[in-house]
């Protein structure tokens, strides 16, 4: 396990081109398990802040929902403190659905929170966001 990945049934991994130069990498993960896949991207550093990371999740979404009939939500996530593809999500048709306190691990020993964005496939079809209400129980 030297790359740390196995491309298989389950984990596939693509080259993230634009104009044959290579942006960054993006894997599916989660392909077999359910009707949920979650996605990673990583775009290389000089390709950041140009809008590549709002194209890259539209063409992921649209192979995901149009290649995989099963699939119902699209999944992604990132730390609290990467504004930047938090924006993105958000920029793509994705919607908030958790944040997971100290649940992300950082090089120092800490942890910070981890943020989950999706995107439902009616709503990829019909251009909308379906939200729901955070704070639905009173106490």
């Amino acid at each position: 396990m030297e790359n740390e990945h196995f491309w298989n049934e389950d984990t596939q991994g693509y080259w993230v081109l634009r104009d044959e130069q290579r942006l960054g990498l993006a894997a599916l993960e989660d392909l077999e398990e359910d009707d949920s896949p979650l996605f990673d991207l990583r775009l290389d550093e000089s390709q950041r802040g140009k809008g590549a990371g709002v194209e890259v999740l539209r063409a992921l979404c649209d192979m995901v929902f149009k290649t995989m009939p099963n699939t119902l939500r699209f999944e992604g996530q990132t730390r609290e403190d990467n504004i930047a593809m938090r924006k993105t999500f958000l920029r793509a048709g994705f919607l908030k659905e958790a944040h997971s306190r100290l649940g992300w691990p950082t090089n120092d020993g800490g942890h910070v929170a981890f943020i989950a964005y999706s995107i439902l496939r009616q709503d990829w079809e019909n251009g909308t966001v379906t939200t729901f209400e955070w704070e639905d129980l009173k106490i």
